[in-house]
């Protein structure tokens, strides 16, 4: 199963030392800012995979409005101009040149990556 959703980028000059190339992804609740488009998709497709992994251990999908289970992943559907308003309003600026673009990933075995910490805390 491919999931997708997607992507608002653009170039603004910010107060963030990371770079200039910010970008936004409503489905995720993601938002990142770096020194190239190139890093900003990379970091966001990365972070679409390790979501996905964890969508049956954690509830941030869930409370994004993600339908998910263990062998299907259904995120919420954003019309562009309602994603460049989710966007402008995540960093406070008007987008003048909004570039979109769309992430894929085939559905990654579920998975809880942070397992190990649990056991961390059992003696506290």
């Amino acid at each position: 199963m491919q999931v997708k959703v997607k992507l608002v980028m653009f170039r603004q000059k910010t107060f963030h030392e990371e770079g200039e190339y910010c970008g936004y992804c409503p489905a995720l609740g993601a938002f990142h800012v770096f020194n190239s488009f190139e890093k900003l998709h990379s970091y966001m497709q990365d972070r679409l995979i390790r979501d996905l992994e964890g969508r049956i251990h954690y509830k941030n999908l869930k409370n994004l409005g993600w339908e998910v289970s263990e062998n299907s992943a259904k995120p919420p559907i954003f019309a562009d101009e309602e994603l460049v308003k989710q966007t402008e309003e995540c960093f406070e600026v008007k987008i003048k040149e909004p570039i979109i673009v769309e992430l894929y990933a085939e559905l990654p075995p579920a998975k809880d990556r942070y397992a190990h910490l649990s056991n961390l805390h059992k003696d506290i």
